[in-house]
């Protein structure tokens, strides 16, 4: 009889462990991005309401809506101390820091919700639009009190035109809101 050699090598067993150990870490990794994405979502709809709430305070506190013009509605806004920054500079939401800005649209025809004052943010993936509408409203594009429209320039805001239903097309959304 011969003797065998020391084999070298992994067994099925440890390799099966370590590619246990991989999935754990991919698992908690892409859970972890889901759950940053998911604040982020959080914090514009927080963002969506508490503009809601500063235009209809300021409204009891001047007996006017803030914003004469619309490069004055976040101005009036801050000089009450109703939210937060300086200037007539629109507010950045936590989606897109560098494009994505909220964008207060004065009632008009042609507006995404007809004859409605609106607050408006730009530069929001189609998934997240989707999923801010619903947290919101009815998660429908182009019905009640939300509406979107697909933005020809990622983070240009668009607020007039006909709203659209949101596809999954990776296309950026400008959503907005009825005040």
């Amino acid at each position: 009889m011969k003797n065998l050699q020391a084999q070298k090598g992994f067994t099925l067993v440890e390799i099966a462990i370590v590619l246990v150990i991989i999935g754990l870490l991919l698992g908690g990794v892409l859970k972890g991005q889901e759950l940053i994405e998911n604040s982020k979502v959080k914090s514009v709809v927080q963002d969506f309401e508490n503009i809601s709430a500063a235009y209809y305070a300021y409204k009891d506190r001047k007996n006017e809506y803030p914003g004469a013009t619309a490069s004055d509605f976040f101005k009036d806004l801050r000089d009450e101390g109703f939210i937060t920054g300086t200037g007539t500079a629109a507010p950045k939401h936590a989606l897109d820091a560098s494009d994505g800005t909220f964008t207060y649209v004065a009632a008009a025809s042609g507006n995404l919700i007809p004859n409605k004052k609106m607050i408006c943010a730009s530069g929001i993936e189609d998934n997240i639009a989707t999923n801010i509408d619903t947290k919101l409203d009815d998660g429908v594009g182009n019905t009640g009190s939300m509406r979107g429209i697909v933005e020809t320039t990622a983070g240009t805001a668009v607020t007039t035109g006909t709203a659209t239903v949101y596809s999954a097309t990776g296309a950026s959304f400008t959503v907005c809101r009825e005040l």
